[in-house]
């Protein structure tokens, strides 16, 4: 046995190698495991990647599986044996990537008319942030997406972003309308104070330049607030 050294998927029988499998049956065939040890490449004493991989799905116990290891941090990945800091910035990169790439075809096609529409685009990834962020939605007549934006990210107490920001990135879009969607990290979607402040500033600055505010709402854990469907637009 190989103790001493880094295993890697060579060890493994030319049968069960993820790169061979992928090879003569595609990316489908692979489990979810070995998808994971295709970028993790190698593993480290007594553990093949294949073995690390496993390991990376069980790491929340909680929530085990893909969807577990996908909402890992860095820091949370590297207490894996056998997952260091780069392999750790990896594998975030990666599921970052998957994250964007799975957004932009929810998108394809459809038209943001209804704050269940909007609320169910950003709730699986919005809800379970530990920061707040305030992102804009800018569209067309239609209410198509044209392009949506991250206008501020930080702390729960970081004020939002002011109006005149958003509307310049508007005026550069050549949107016709927008829609506010923040979260908040308590899981109480309920509006503060500064919400709704910022809401009315938006909107009374947005009816002078002509670019309505359809809605403002605010991702919780599992709920929403919507300004329109409450009717404070």
């Amino acid at each position: 046995m190989k103790d001493e050294e880094t295993f890697t998927m060579k060890d493994l029988p030319e049968s069960e190698r993820p790169y061979e499998k992928c090879e003569n049956f595609g990316p489908g065939a692979l489990s979810d495991a070995e998808l994971l040890a295709v970028i993790i490449q190698s593993g480290t004493r007594g553990k093949r990647a294949l073995d690390v991989a496993y390991s990376l799905l069980r790491a929340d116990e909680r929530n085990p599986g893909l969807s577990g290891a996908v909402a890992l941090k860095p820091a949370e990945m590297t207490r894996v044996n056998g997952i260091g800091r780069i392999k750790a910035i990896k594998l975030s990169c990666v599921f970052e990537l998957a994250k964007r790439i799975a957004r932009t075809q929810a998108v394809s096609g459809k038209y943001f008319r209804d704050p269940d529409t909007v609320a169910d685009y950003y709730m699986p990834f919005m809800r379970t942030l530990e920061h707040e962020e305030l992102r804009v939605m800018f569209l067309d007549t239609r209410n198509a997406l044209i392009r949506e934006c991250l206008m501020t990210k930080g702390t729960v107490n970081r004020s939002l972003a002011d109006p005149r920001d958003i509307f310049i990135k508007a005026l550069e879009e050549h949107a016709v309308r927008l829609i506010m969607v923040h979260n908040h990290p308590s899981g109480d979607p309920s509006p503060s104070e500064s919400d709704i402040s910022l809401t009315k500033r938006v909107k009374s600055s947005g009816e002078l330049i002509g670019i309505g505010l359809v809605d403002h709402i605010i991702i919780g854990s599992g709920a929403y607030y919507s300004f329109n469907k409450e009717g404070c637009l």
